[in-house]
């Protein structure tokens, strides 16, 4: 499904830190304090960054649960083992679904033809898999979403912080616990890019679900945020770079898009299918849905920049865009069909 490049959204988000933050290196100092942040050489100097991988599991795992908050047994538990209990096993399952990549791992062991067959057949493995898995990946596709590392615009301060172990006899401070830690103090500002390509609508709804919650401060990352670590905010910076227009910028190609009225902003579903192929349930190919589209504000024009046409959001029609995406995303998970009903509509549909 990615051969073809149909619609993308394209953002920078600046990430400013409320409190101390310390994404650790995971390496061991020989001297100085026992946990220091991340670093890497830019700007002819070693500074503290943001690695995009965190970021991208910060985002994964906050949809998660709000996907299971708002529908039990939609979104998968990508991290099941065989060695899971039975009785934990049944717990999980009142929540999640079965790991969407371990299923198809499954499925593919020591099946060659089967293995060939979802290896050629893209949209069954699409289909079927989870929201959370269809936009962030799994082991057998790749995600759709890419975010990159979030680099400094602003001075890298850094303060050192005293820790110590409590006894939990005493309730006092442990012999010999105490350790330090490098953190980057509250006021630093980051910036990074965060690209989304052959989009559904509803998925912009997960996107701005996050970029809400990051704006209203109610995301933390990091180590240590139960210790007082880990407070950050986020806004979609309005800032062009590079050429590119601030806000919330979508694309298509030019040529494409013709198809494309100018009042309406089209998501996956809506470019490949032009008609359900099940009826009853409105799913087309890939289980997407034809109705996969927002109505646009007057005052929306299509720039042009190379091969692409470009919308940019900002304020008022930001807002707007966000509100009618977010309750897209309510409303397909609330219905979200079972296994059947998408592979009726890969049978009735035909495939890419």
């Amino acid at each position: 499904m990615l051969k073809q490049l149909l619609n993308e959204a394209r953002l920078r988000l600046r990430i400013t830190t409320t409190g101390p933050l310390l994404v650790k290196s995971g390496l061991s100092t020989v001297s100085g304090p026992d946990m220091t942040p991340v670093l890497t050489f830019r700007n002819g100097r070693q500074e503290p960054f943001l690695p995009g991988s965190s970021l991208k599991g910060v985002f994964r795992s906050h949809v998660e649960k709000i996907i299971a908050s708002l529908r039990p047994r939609v979104v998968c538990y990508p991290f099941a083992g065989s060695e899971e209990q039975e009785a934990d096993l049944e717990e999980r399952r009142r929540t999640y679904r079965d790991s969407c990549g371990g299923r198809f791992t499954s499925e593919a062991k020591d099946n060659d033809q089967r293995r060939h067959y979802l290896e050629a057949h893209t949209d069954e493995v699409y289909a079927c898999s989870c929201p959370v898995c269809r936009l962030f990946g799994s082991t057998w596709f790749i995600g759709r979403l890419a975010i990159g590392d979030a680099y400094l615009v602003s001075a890298p301060v850094r303060e050192l912080r005293d820790g110590v172990g409590i006894d939990r006899l005493t309730g006092g401070a442990a012999h010999r616990a105490k350790f330090e830690l490098e953190v980057i103090s509250a006021g630093v500002t980051f910036e990074c890019a965060i690209h989304l390509r052959n989009f559904e609508i509803w998925q912009l709804g997960m996107l701005f679900v996050v970029l809400q919650d990051l704006e209203d401060g109610l995301i933390r990352l990091g180590s240590g945020r139960s210790r007082g670590l880990g407070w950050i905010k986020g806004a979609i910076s309005e800032e062009e770079q590079e050429g590119w227009p601030g806000g919330f910028v979508t694309a298509t190609i030019r040529g494409g898009d013709a198809r494309e009225p100018v009042d309406e902003l089209w998501g996956l579903g809506r470019w490949l299918n032009e008609r359900p192929a099940v009826r009853e349930t409105g799913l087309g190919r890939y289980g997407t849905w034809y109705d996969d589209l927002v109505k646009l504000p007057a005052g929306i024009e299509r720039r042009l920049r190379g091969i692409r046409h470009l919308r940019v959001f900002t304020n008022e029609a930001l807002a707007q865009l966000r509100e009618e995406a977010i309750g897209h995303f309510i409303r397909r998970i609330q219905e979200w069909p079972d296994e059947s009903a998408v592979l009726a509509a890969l049978a009735a549909g035909g495939r890419v």
